[in-house]
């Protein structure tokens, strides 16, 4: 296809397309230090290649050439080619030395020192409070901030600042000449020199504002990725990519206080039977294989509003968001079936039986005096769910419902009670008398 046969909208949508091919998948912020001198370096052959460009130009032109210092600039030409060239094998000596410790320890500073130098002789020769100047001064630093040691950019930026700042004073006051690529001794037609001075400024100034933006873009980008990254990486149980129970707590939390009246939930807890047992005999390889699989179920279970994590060892739950009993009765029952189904062989070939005890509960949040009490409900069920033969699901309206002399609740306050009866920490919980 053409470009011809683009219409505008078409060809925006390939740049981008192409954009974020070439440069948006370059992760830039996990490259070396001498990787990203190397970055610096092509910022600097790009700079100076069209500076080498201005100086052939501009005294081919006889308008053009009354307006500068001819002499000079012939002299600038071959210094503009020596920093391009300097920089290209600066740039050879990263890569080969890219994965040295001594080269990314040491030549980010000579890199950078050489780049400063560089840009304030340049800065000088077109004027030390021109507009060109005063983005190499600010745009420039940004960016080395975000790829190399703070304290190194920022001596570095301190020491230029002054060297400018010295010399813009000791230019207005006449005791250097001011913006020497400018100077001309002949009488000049002010409007056209002026003219000619505010395009030559431009020329200075677009080029490393388009390259600064296009690197702030792709570096910004990344850190608000790597960012997303890190919360979400805190959010989860590395072993089962779930999230982890400060997150569920986190997100009950948030329930009580943004649900209404009227909207209920159902909280499963999960148990796996009998799992210390797995670990034991066959290992804790085996062991977390078989959490990384029941991990699996739980997130190709789940809705797009609910919630799964890990809440420790064996222990899981999930949120269901506008789910009454009968929702949460079923969605258990379907995870119960799913993890008996699961097929996990030792290293003998024989398969390791997996099964699930589920404790549910249904509760409107906004009506809940907190987490606790939510999160209680379904432990309650569960507890009774393992004691009562393991492998199935109970809801705590059951308990509610069979309250009977065949078990009480009792309190929990420490692991045996005065009538001698078996407690765990958690509050209270109904108990089967063979206990």
């Amino acid at each position: 296809m053409n470009i011809s046969d683009l219409n505008p909208k078409d060809l925006k949508t390939q740049i981008i397309a192409l954009y974020k091919r070439t440069l948006g998948s370059v992760i830039v912020m996990e490259w070396s230090f001498a990787q990203k001198s190397m970055l610096l370096l092509v910022f600097m052959i790009m700079l100076y290649s069209s500076y080498v460009l201005y100086m052939f130009a501009v005294p081919l032109n006889p308008e053009w050439a009354a307006y500068i210092d001819v002499p000079l600039f012939k002299i600038l030409i071959w210094k503009d080619i020596l920093v391009t060239l300097l920089a290209a094998i600066f740039f050879c000596c990263c890569y080969i030395w890219r994965k040295s410790a001594w080269a990314n320890r040491h030549l980010p500073l000579f890199i950078i020192v050489f780049y400063a130098i560089s840009m304030c002789l340049t800065g000088y020769l077109v004027g030390a409070m021109s507009p060109a100047t005063g983005i190499f001064l600010i745009g420039t630093p940004l960016i080395g901030l975000a790829l190399f040691p703070r304290g190194m950019v920022l001596w570095v930026t301190i020491l230029a600042t002054i060297l400018m700042t010295l010399l813009a004073f000791a230019g207005v006051s006449g005791w250097i000449a001011y913006a020497p690529l400018f100077a001309s001794g002949g009488i000049l037609d002010l409007k056209q020199h002026s003219r000619f001075y505010f395009y030559s400024q431009m020329y200075f100034m677009l080029p490393p504002s388009l390259i600064i933006l296009v690197a702030a873009d792709v570096i910004l980008k990344q850190w608000h990725m790597r960012g997303r990254e890190v919360t979400l990486l805190s959010q989860l149980d590395s072993l089962t990519n779930l999230f982890n129970r400060r997150t569920i707590n986190e997100h009950l939390e948030r329930l009580i206080i943004e649900s209404t009246e009227v909207e209920r939930i159902s909280i499963l807890i999960l148990d796996l039977d009998h799992f210390k047992q797995i670990n034991d005999t066959h290992g804790h390889m085996i062991g977390d294989e078989v959490l990384k699989a029941v991990g699996l179920v739980l997130q190709q279970s789940m809705r797009k509003n609910d919630v799964a994590g890990r809440f420790g060892g064996e222990e899981f739950i999930v949120v269901l968001a506008r789910s009454e009993r009968q929702v949460g009765m079923q969605v258990a029952e379907r995870i119960r079936n799913r993890i008996q189904a699961i097929r996990i062989l030792d290293k003998n070939g024989d398969e390791i039986k997996i099964t699930t005890s589920v404790g549910v509960s249904s509760c409107a949040p906004q009506a809940m005096a907190g987490i606790d009490p939510m999160l209680h409900e379904a432990d309650q069920a569960l507890y009774f769910a393992k004691n009562a033969g393991r492998n199935q699901v109970i809801h705590f309206d059951q308990l509610v419902a069979e309250q009977a002399p065949d078990f009480h609740i009792y309190d929990a306050k420490a692991d045996v009670n005065e009538e001698g009866t078996l407690v765990k920490h958690m509050g209270a919980y109904p108990i089967p008398p063979s206990i």
